[in-house]
C-alpha cells in the first residue's frame, strides 16, 4: 500500500494524517503487480533472521513504486512476483505488519480465500478478554487491533448496527471490567457497534453443546484473538460462545482438545485472525513479532504461530499437529521464525 495526495501526487509509503504540502487527505494506493528488480542472497544469519540463505529483493509496482521484500525463494532480475492464494480450509496466512495492521489482516485474509461482508451481513466479534489490564501486556486483545479490524469491515460496506462484539468471563471478574480496563469498550464505541456480554445471551441446544444464538445466527464470526508463545489462544477464545455452565460441565468429563474437536465443525461461519504484533512469552513480558495471521482452523493457526515464535513447550490443544502438514500462505514459516522465547 502506498499514500498519494490527490493534488500534488506526491507519494509516501507510511501513512500520514495529510499531505504535509497540501494540508488534504492522502489516497491509498494498492500495488496491483510486481516485478523483481533488484536481488541479492544473504548467507550470514541474525538474530531475528537466523534461517538462511534467504534472498532480499527490491519490487516495483506499476507505479513505479518500490520496496523490499525478504523471500525463501530465489528470484531473477525481470521476473514478475506474486504471493499465491490457499482456499484450503486447513490454511494458515501469515503476513507481516508494515505500517498499518488492518492492511496486513486484509492480505491475510485475501490469501485464504476472503471474508465478503455487505450491509446486511450480521457479524460477531470474539476478542480475548481474559485479564483486567491495560493493553500494553497484551493479555486481551488490543484496541488498536480490534479498531483496524473494525475499520476493515466498515470499509467493505459491512453496517455498524449489525456488528457485534461480543465476549464473556468464565472466571470471577465480569468480562465488562476487563474490556472497559483494556479499552476494547471504548474503542467499540468509537465505531458505534454494541457490546455483548454472552453470559446472558440465549442459548441454543445444539448436540451437547448449548451455543449463544447471537453466534449460531451471524453470518461471520471472527474468532479475534491475540497470540501468546506457548498458549492455544484462537483455539481457547472459541470456548465462549458456549455457555459458562456447559464449558465447565463438558470440561470435567473429557479434554479441552475434544471439545475443540466436536465444536469447530458446527461453526462453520468462523475465521480467525491472530494478532501477533506485540505479544507475550513464557514470562508475561512482550515482545514485538510484527505478524497477523488467518485461517478458519483455530489449532492450525495457534500451531503455526508458536512454531514461528519457536516456542518451548506447546499446550494440549495444538501438541498432536505437525506444522508441516499445515499449508501456509503468504509468508513461509522460515522467512519470519525467529528465537522470540527467552528462556
Amino acid at each position: 500500500m502506498f499514500y498519494q495526495c490527490s493534488k500534488c501526487k506526491r507519494r509516501w509509503q507510511y501513512p500520514l494524517a495529510e499531505c504535509p504540502y497540501c494540508l488534504i487527505p492522502l489516497d491509498k494506493v494498492e500495488a496491483k503487480t510486481a516485478r523483481v528488480i533488484g536481488a541479492v542472497k544473504v548467507a550470514i544469519p541474525t538474530l531475528l533472521h537466523p534461517n538462511v540463505p534467504y534472498y532480499v529483493l527490491v519490487l516495483q509496482d506499476e507505479a513505479d513504486n518500490m520496496w523490499g521484500y525478504k523471500t525463501e525463494k530465489e528470484y531473477k532480475i525481470g521476473d514478475e512476483f506474486s504471493v499465491d492464494t490457499i482456499t484450503d480450509k486447513n490454511a494458515v496466512a501469515v503476513w507481516r505488519i508494515k505500517y498499518e495492521s488492518g492492511e496486513a489482516a486484509a492480505k491475510a485474509l485475501e490469501l485464504i480465500g476472503g471474508a465478503e461482508v455487505n450491509a446486511a451481513s450480521k457479524i460477531v466479534i470474539l476478542p480475548t478478554v481474559v485479564a483486567p489490564t491495560h493493553a500494553y501486556f497484551r493479555d486481551n486483545t488490543s484496541p488498536e487491533f480490534m479498531s483496524a479490524i473494525l475499520q476493515l469491515l466498515l470499509d467493505r460496506g459491512a453496517k455498524a448496527e449489525n456488528i457485534v462484539v461480543a465476549a464473556q468471563s468464565f472466571g470471577d471478574v465480569p468480562v465488562a471490567m476487563m474490556a472497559q480496563k483494556t479499552g476494547l469498550i471504548a474503542a467499540g464505541a468509537k465505531f458505534g457497534v454494541s457490546a455483548l456480554d454472552l453470559a446472558g445471551a440465549e442459548f441454543v441446544p445444539t448436540g451437547q453443546f448449548q451455543i449463544a444464538k447471537p453466534v449460531m445466527e451471524a453470518d461471520l464470526v471472527i474468532d479475534l484473538a491475540i497470540e501468546k508463545m506457548g498458549k492455544a489462544s484462537a483455539c481457547e477464545n472459541l470456548f465462549q460462545v458456549l455457555k459458562k455452565e456447559n464449558y465447565l460441565g463438558q470440561k470435567y468429563l473429557s479434554s479441552e482438545a475434544d471439545i475443540l474437536a466436536r465444536l469447530e465443525p458446527m461453526l462453520k461461519n468462523t475465521v480467525a485472525i491472530g494478532e501477533a504484533e506485540f505479544v507475550q512469552r513464557s514470562n508475561k513480558l512482550t515482545t514485538f513479532m510484527g505478524l497477523v495471521l488467518a485461517s478458519r482452523s483455530v489449532r492450525n493457526l495457534d500451531r503455526i504461530f508458536n512454531e514461528i515464535a519457536k516456542s518451548f513447550k506447546l499446550p494440549d490443544l495444538i501438541k498432536d499437529i505437525d506444522p508441516v502438514s499445515i499449508p501456509v500462505a503468504g509468508r513461509t514459516i522460515k522467512e519470519v521464525q525467529y528465537q522470540a522465547e527467552v528462556f
